[in-house]
């Protein structure tokens, strides 16, 4: 599977603006991102139907959807244009944030695709923690902040809660480069 991990993406002022944003934090800020709880994290589909996580498991998180369905709509996408030119995306799916929760044992969600195509996607996390995204071939991406993962999302790829610092933040952008494109 082909994906890279880049460290330090973004200016330092830049990333600790988005952090104040998302997080709160060293920095003051009027903007506040307003999270929403969704119960289930990920569902898969074998071959008896769609799965979701089993009942006993912690699998709610928090989201916040900034861009889907070809628009913006959060008054926080400005806010990611620099992000998104960084990227240079031609044409963006999705734009979301995720919240998930410390739990007091790491919680290895079940593996899922963004959607049922190859595309680009890159998954910025917005703080250190002992979370990672683990992809497909099992390689296993540790969230640290302003780290970026480019990878096509498009395959199984599965999150994971925190056990190390009171929730897990990151960015994900699903999206089509030029490069993506067949010809």
């Amino acid at each position: 599977m082909k994906y890279k991990v880049i460290d330090n993406f973004l200016d330092e002022e830049y990333f600790n603006e988005l952090k104040a944003i998302f997080i709160g934090g060293e920095k003051d800020t009027e903007k506040r991102v307003p999270w929403f709880y969704f119960k289930d994290i990920s569902y898969s589909k074998d071959d008896k139907g769609w799965k979701l996580e089993e009942e006993d498991d912690i699998s709610f998180f928090m989201t916040h959807l900034i861009y889907d369905k070809n628009m913006p709509i959060s008054s926080l996408y400005d806010d990611l244009i620099p992000l998104l030119q960084k990227l240079k995306a031609s044409c963006l799916m999705r734009i979301k944030t995720n919240l998930y929760p410390n739990t007091h044992k790491l919680r290895e969600h079940i593996p899922h695709i963004d959607y049922a195509f190859p595309h680009s996607g890159a998954l910025l996390s917005l703080n250190t923690c002992d979370g990672y995204t683990k992809l497909e071939d099992g390689t296993k991406i540790d969230s640290v902040a302003n780290r970026v993962l480019l990878f096509d999302p498009g395959t199984e790829h599965c999150s994971t809660s925190t056990t190390n610092v009171p929730a897990r933040f990151n960015i994900i952008i699903n999206y089509i480069q030029r490069s993506d494109i067949k010809e």
